[in-house]
């Protein structure tokens, strides 16, 4: 026993496996063991009869094999057939507890039993080189503990096994104990197995060797891995030790709506210095608008998914009152600012020029009904209660002018907020690493960029008595509710940059929502050693960039180890014990298995119905 000469890939050690137990398999007992032990508790006798069946109804294969009219091999690896009778018994023992056809469908079923026959036979392989083997006795005494062992591919075991209700072990339960004396009954397993695999007794115990050989060869590679104390420990201390951050969110929209220059000379200015790369943008959306679009206007009272009866009546009764306004001639852009639930409110309701095509259908039936400077009636669409406006119908030349100066101005404020959005936040950082607090660095930015308003003259007394008076009596006059809005200032702005704070989270946690993908707050965070310190850079929000601080961090409890210490030490082994048969099966099938191949590639396609799958109508209980 060794490893062959010029082996050109890692095997595990030579073990010595001629212990009855055999190695790393306590619960496998030699049938001479079985034997001696029933005779003690039920008698000569019965042992003697129990002995006899074993014998003769499962004894080794003596050579008999199946015929079968289909086809025979499944798969075919280096000229060794995989036998097609293995892979429907395998089918039926892994769906024991039964799946349906669209689980079954979803998982590849049938592909991955195949699979898992191929690992069992590269395995098998594997053992002859080593000289590990299994006994007759060994196969006996694991089919008398009511045990099939089943073959699932390693880098996919886990994931089956938990719909499969399949263990690490990959055993899937035999009946072989008779219902009245709850002692094994070599009639009641014989039927199971017929019933099961369709194999007879010989075939199975054939089977079975492969398989129990396959097993106990994941079983030397997975103890080849050692866990420490010291190694569990760092894994307990990244998952329960705790960081809680201070952040400031800046977000373009608040720098697009407040801060930017948006005037057309502004626009034109950026667009004159970034005239090549609109050119390419605007080649991109040049259908967007030709041959004809339409320069619109819309107010909408929204209507959330789950709104009542009631709640509807309201909105569409708000949209009407703002319709009469519209209409007694107040300016529709004005009644939109003041009013309107969408994100166009703040520049009047402008949705810019609008082609065929763009919007929902109730909108766009409405639109295409107007003629220019006409306004609808109130349009209710998914989203709510829209009033309309089309301000003017372009086409062609008068299209594409619109459609370049609306191109430009998009990307002004996409790539201007940005910029303003992504300075903010690096001069916040930089003063929060000179000693500013992250609240008066960001305070200071504020006044940086904000524009300056005058603080209002202070009066006497007696003109603000003179000012109340008159506003109670206006209020008093106005019986009916308003339904405009507060003007948008930088203290109400619903992007206003404010400090936050997370809750506590650990290595894997995702404490701040937006982050651009690829970016590991939680990985910066505990890098951070004391609170108020700061990582090197901004962090980049889908929607911006964030400044973080650290708050606190709290390290993972000695008591709490100490309660858990087993647990973590044993689920650490186990975890590195599967990716250590992941690697060592990616090897093994790289350079023994190769290219295997499947002479009938429609045994692998799965059902489309539970009627389709393997049949448990004979697994119940005898």
């Amino acid at each position: 026993m060794g490893i062959r000469a010029g082996s050109c890939y890692a095997a595990p050690a030579p073990v010595n496996v001629s212990s009855p137990l055999g190695v790393g398999w306590p619960g496998i007992h030699l049938v001479g063991a079985l034997v001696n032990k029933l005779n003690s508790i039920l008698g000569g006798a019965v042992v003697i009869a129990i002995g006899v069946v074993f014998i003769v109804q499962f004894r080794p294969a003596s050579g008999q094999q199946k015929v079968d009219a289909g086809p025979k091999c499944v798969a075919e690896v280096k000229g060794s057939c995989i036998d097609s009778n293995y892979f429907f018994a395998a089918q039926r023992l892994i769906s024991y507890a039964g799946i349906d056809g669209a689980r079954q469908k979803s998982m590849g079923f049938r592909k991955q039993v195949a699979e898992g026959l191929i690992e069992q036979w590269a395995l098998n392989q594997d053992a002859k080189r080593l000289g590990v083997m299994v006994s007759d006795d060994d196969v006996s005494a694991e089919i008398a503990g009511g045990r099939a062992h089943i073959s699932l591919p390693a880098d996919k075991a886990r994931e089956m096994g938990y719909p499969l209700h399949i263990g690490d072990d990959q055993v899937s339960p035999l009946l072989v104990k008779d219902r009245k004396t709850k002692r094994f009954d070599a009639k009641v397993a014989e039927k199971d197995i017929r019933t099961r695999t369709r194999l007879s007794p010989a075939e199975f115990r054939e089977y079975q060797k492969q398989e129990l050989t396959a097993a106990r060869m994941r079983d030397i590679i997975k103890q080849r891995v050692r866990v420490g104390e010291s190694e569990a420990f760092e894994q307990f201390s990244r998952e329960k030790a705790t960081v809680t951050l201070d952040f400031a969110r800046l977000d373009r929209r608040f720098y697009a709506d407040l801060v930017l220059d948006t005037s057309p000379k502004a626009v034109e200015t950026w667009a004159a210095q970034n005239k090549e790369e609109l050119d390419k943008v605007w080649e991109g959306r040049k259908a967007q608008f030709l041959p004809e679009c339409r320069v619109t206007r819309h107010v909408l009272v929204k209507i959330s998914e789950t709104a009542s009866d009631a709640e509807k009546d309201e909105a569409k009764k708000k949209a009407e009152r703002l319709l009469e306004r519209i209409n007694k001639g107040e300016d529709f852009a004005d009644v939109a600012r003041k009013t309107s639930d969408d994100s166009s409110a703040s520049r009047g309701g402008d949705l810019g020029c609008v082609q065929k095509g763009k919007m929902v259908k109730p909108f766009e039936d409405a639109l295409m009904a107007l003629g220019e400077g006409k306004v609808s009636g109130v349009v209710q669409s998914e989203f709510g209660f829209h009033i309309i406006k089309v301000e003017k119908i372009a086409k062609d030349a008068d299209a594409e002018k619109l459609g370049r100066q609306q191109t430009n101005t998009d990307m002004y404020l996409q790539h201007e907020s940005e910029r303003l959005a992504s300075e903010g936040a690096k001069k916040i950082l930089e003063a929060v690493r000179g000693g500013k607090s992250l609240k008066d660095a960001l305070q200071a930015h504020l006044d940086e960029v904000l524009p300056k308003t005058e603080a209002p003259a202070k009066k006497d007394d007696k003109a603000a008595k003179k000012d109340d008076k008159k506003a109670k009596k206006d209020e008093k006059k106005d019986e009916a509710p308003s339904d405009d809005k507060p003007a948008v200032t930088a203290e109400n702005h619903p992007a206003r940059p404010t400090i936050e704070a997370t809750m506590p989270f650990n290595s894997s946690g995702d404490p701040i929502q937006g982050v651009r993908a690829g970016t590991e707050v939680a990985h910066i965070a505990f890098g951070l050693e004391k609170p108020g310190a700061v990582p090197n850079d901004i962090l980049p929000l889908d929607t911006g960039y964030a400044v973080i601080q650290l708050k606190e961090k709290a390290p993972a409890s000695k008591e709490e180890w100490e309660k858990n210490r087993e647990f973590y030490v044993s689920s650490m082994r186990a975890a590195k014990q599967n990716d250590a048969l992941i690697a060592y099966i990616k090897k093994l099938r790289s350079q023994v298995v190769g290219e295997p191949k499947f002479p009938e590639p429609s045994m692998l396609v799965d059902p489309t119905s539970k009627d389709d799958a393997p049949s448990n109508a004979d697994n119940e209980e005898q």
